[in-house]
């Protein structure tokens, strides 16, 4: 699946309903003013793989999103030490993972009331 669009379209929109000016975003994602402003008016075509992630880092985003290769705009990878968890939580996810307790604790984390309590 592909979303309609291109990688620039979706990144100066993810730049603007965040309220982010251009000069904003580039000082976010350490690149300069120029190439964000050629990458949003569709001037490169093939975005490096280091833009992309800095860009993607700097949007809260995925890669996969900007490529278009996702609806999800939400990173599906974080480093451990970003979500604040010990590797041995993380070990616990893992293994609720391989019992198949998925579906239950995807509902628990996405109940409106969670972590302020259910």
């Amino acid at each position: 699946m592909e979303l309609p669009g291109t990688p620039n379209d979706r990144i100066g929109d993810l730049r603007t309903k965040k309220d982010l000016s251009q000069k904003e975003l580039c000082e976010l994602a350490d690149i300069s003013p120029s190439q964000l402003s050629r990458i949003e008016r569709g001037e490169i075509k093939n975005i490096s793989g280091d833009i992309l992630v800095k860009l993607a880092k700097a949007l809260n985003t995925s890669t996969d999103y900007i490529l278009g290769l996702t609806i999800i705009r939400t990173p599906k990878n974080y480093e451990i030490g970003e979500l604040g968890l010990s590797e041995d939580a993380v070990k616990n996810l893992l293994i609720i993972k391989n019992s198949g307790a998925t579906s239950v604790l995807n509902r628990l984390l996405g109940h409106k009331r969670f972590p302020n309590g259910i």
